[in-house]
């Protein structure tokens, strides 16, 4: 237990410069949206703001960098990689947990004081939702994005700079076939008929088994990156 309780402590020091920084400027931006909001109401007919895809984007970021930061060290202390990937497990579902309640607050306090739209996904789904499907929905979407951030953090640590790349651009080539191909029709009548509970399931599924197909992939990886 002091084990994981130090691993934790570690993982958050690594980041907690970057986390502090995220959230003050974002906040400061929050805070800049309702000054304006309340002093310029006359002359701004309608007021949006999106607080939950800046930290999607911020988490990916975050957990691409994470082996760079944190392996080498954890490994000089003497734990497996086994041991260092379900440390990393339970930093990702705290750091969900934590990300997804401040996002959740904030939006709330939001709306009740202000007339400031909050666009969320949870809206593609609900136009009422509550704090706590709100939060479920944030938690569930943090956790896959920073699988998929740690996803693209081994594939550059162990293929290089080169196999990292090919790996993007590959990603960013499945859009293009599936525009030219028009595969996105069904995928978005898949989206519009789907539940918000069937899709959290989903992709909380989808993301505990991408991390344990990581953690075998970490299992004979080198201290040092490609």
């Amino acid at each position: 237990m002091n084990t994981v309780k130090g691993s934790l402590y570690v993982l958050f020091q690594s980041y907690k410069k970057q986390i502090i920084t995220f959230w003050c400027i974002l906040f400061s931006i929050v805070l800049l949206s309702f000054f304006l909001d309340t002093f310029f109401d006359l002359y701004i007919y309608n007021f949006y703001i999106m607080i939950s895809i800046p930290v999607y984007i911020f988490s990916s970021i975050m957990a691409a960098k994470l082996l760079n930061k944190t392996l080498s060290y954890f490994l000089r202390l003497g734990l497996s990689r086994l041991q260092f990937m379900f440390n990393v497990g339970l930093f990702f579902i705290c750091w969900s947990l934590v990300g997804a309640f401040i996002i959740g607050c904030t939006q709330k306090i939001l709306t009740n004081v202000s007339n400031i739209f909050i666009i969320h996904p949870i809206l593609l789904f609900n136009n009422s939702p509550s704090f706590l499907q709100t939060m479920a929905l944030d938690t569930v979407l943090l956790l896959f994005f920073l699988t998929s951030g740690l996803l693209l953090n081994i594939v550059f640590y162990r293929l290089g700079t080169l196999g990292g790349y090919s790996f993007i651009g590959l990603l960013v080539l499945i859009p293009i076939v599936t525009i030219i191909f028009r595969w996105y029709t069904p995928l978005f009548d898949l989206l519009s008929n789907i539940s918000s509970f069937a899709l959290l399931s989903g992709l909380l599924v989808f993301s505990i088994l991408l991390y344990s197909i990581l953690t075998m992939a970490i299992r004979n990886t080198s201290v040092n990156p490609a």
